[in-house]
C-alpha cells in the first residue's frame, strides 16, 4: 500500500528508513503528524522493521533495567526504567495501568517491550495483563479454561518468531506425584488459549521465587523428580515455535541439590542462582555455550552477610559485570551494586519491601500500538 508523505524533498523510502531510527516518543508524536504517518506507525510491518533495528542496537549498547519495587510507605508497587550506566540512571517512570487485587502484580517475564504481569502474589485471580510502558498500552487477556490450583501454578511468557507471536504458558500442579501437570497455552495473534496437556513435561517446576527465563526460543524453568529424599534436577525448556517440552542438564554440583534456585540470564547466556542455605551464599552458575551441558561454569559466590547488611536476592547483572542485590539493612531493604572484582558494595538508595522486588531488562518497542486497549 503507497502512503502519501507531505514532503517534496526525500523520497517515501527514505522517509520511512528515518521513522524506523527514531526513538518511541518520538514516533508516538508524529502519529498525530498526519492520517498516513498515523497509519504507517502503527502498522505491524513498520512495528517489525523498528523492532528489528532496536534489538541490533540493544545487541550493541545493552538493554534498560526495569524496577518493580514496593516501598512500605508508601505501599503502592512502583516501576522506574534505568539506564545501565554507573549511577543507575533513572529514564522514565512508567504508571501502572490497573491495579492489582493482592498488594502488587508478579511479573513473569519481558519481551521484546512486553511485560506479562500475572494478579498471582497471594490470591490468584487468573488475571493476566500484557503491558507495554513504552506506548503506555495494554491488554487484559481472557481467563485460561483450566482454574487456578491450590497447589501451585506456574507461567511462562515467550516469542514465536516464526509465527510472529507472543505465547503464555500456563502450567497446573495438583499435587505432588500426580500424572503431571495441566498444561494450557495463550496466543496473542488467536486472543485464546488451548490444551496442550499431551505434552506436559514429567518434572514438577521448582516454585522457587516462581522464575523463568526466555532464551533461544524457549521459555526456561527449574524442574526436579523426587524420590524418597533424593532430587533430580534439570532445567525444562518450552519450545515456543514447536510447542514442545526438552530438558537441559545442570552441573553435578546442582543435579542432586534441593531446588532451591532461581533461573535467570547473565549477558546472553542461560544462568542459575543457587541459595545455598547451609554455606549461606548464593553460587551462580553460566551456560557458557547455550545446549552444552560441559559450559556450566560457576562464574561466583555472593555471601548471604555482611558486615553491613543480610543479602537477601540476587537481583540482576549488569552489562559490566556488576550485581544488582537486595538487601536487608536494619528495618529496611535496599538495593546494592556488588562488584565481584572489588568485593565492594555500593548502596543506591531506593528502598524496597523485601521479597516484593525484581529486575528485568527491557528494551522499548511498539509493540502493541497496533491493538486496541
Amino acid at each position: 500500500m503507497s502512503m502519501k508523505f507531505s514532503s517534496d524533498y526525500l523520497p517515501e523510502e527514505m522517509m520511512i528508513e528515518i521513522l524506523l531510527r527514531l526513538p518511541i516518543k518520538s514516533l508516538l508524536q508524529f502519529t498525530s503528524v498526519c492520517k498516513s504517518w498515523n497509519s504507517l506507525i502503527k502498522g505491524n510491518t513498520f512495528i517489525k522493521n523498528h523492532l528489528k533495528l532496536t534489538t541490533k542496537r540493544i545487541t550493541r549498547d545493552g538493554p534498560l533495567l526495569l524496577l518493580r519495587h514496593c516501598p512500605s510507605e508508601p505501599n503502592v508497587e512502583q516501576y522506574s526504567l534505568h539506564l545501565d550506566n554507573h549511577t543507575f540512571q533513572e529514564y522514565s517512570k512508567p504508571q501502572l495501568p490497573a491495579k492489582s487485587f493482592n498488594e502488587c502484580f508478579r511479573i513473569v517475564g519481558s519481551c521484546n517491550g512486553l511485560i506479562l504481569l500475572s494478579d498471582d502474589y497471594l490470591t490468584e485471580t487468573n488475571t493476566f495483563i500484557l503491558w507495554n510502558p513504552s506506548i503506555r498500552k495494554f491488554i487484559t487477556l481472557p481467563k485460561p479454561h483450566i482454574p487456578h490450583s491450590q497447589y501451585y501454578t506456574v507461567y511462562g511468557f515467550g516469542f514465536d518468531a516464526q509465527r510472529d507471536d507472543y505465547k503464555i504458558l500456563q502450567l497446573v500442579y495438583e499435587g505432588h506425584n500426580r500424572a503431571g501437570p495441566e498444561v494450557e497455552l495463550y496466543s496473542l495473534s488467536s486472543g485464546s488459549w488451548k490444551s496442550i496437556t499431551a505434552a506436559s513435561p514429567k518434572y514438577e517446576i521448582a516454585p522457587t521465587m516462581w522464575s523463568q527465563v526466555f532464551v533461544n526460543g524457549f521459555i526456561h524453568f527449574i524442574g526436579y523428580s523426587k524420590k524418597g529424599e533424593a532430587f533430580r534436577n534439570v532445567v525444562v525448556g518450552f519450545d515456543v515455535c514447536q510447542e514442545a517440552f526438552h530438558e537441559i542438564k545442570l552441573p553435578k554440583d546442582l543435579a542432586s541439590e534441593v531446588p532451591n534456585m532461581f533461573i535467570t540470564v547473565i549477558g546472553k547466556c542461560l544462568a542459575v542462582q543457587h541459595y545455598d542455605s547451609v554455606r549461606e551464599c548464593c553460587n551462580l552458575w553460566v551456560m557458557r555455550e547455550y545446549g552444552v551441558v560441559e559450559s556450566w561454569t560457576k562464574q561466583l559466590s555472593i555471601d548471604f552477610l555482611t558486615p553491613n547488611f543480610r543479602v537477601t536476592r540476587v537481583l540482576g547483572c549488569r552489562k559490566n559485570g556488576e550485581f544488582l542485590l537486595e538487601v536487608y539493612k536494619g528495618k529496611k531493604g535496599e538495593i546494592v551494586i556488588h562488584d565481584p572484582k572489588k568485593n565492594t558494595n555500593e548502596l543506591l538508595g531506593i528502598y524496597t519491601d523485601p521479597g516484593y522486588t525484581c529486575i528485568e531488562t527491557y528494551m522499548e518497542s511498539l509493540v502493541l500500538l497496533d491493538k486496541a486497549t
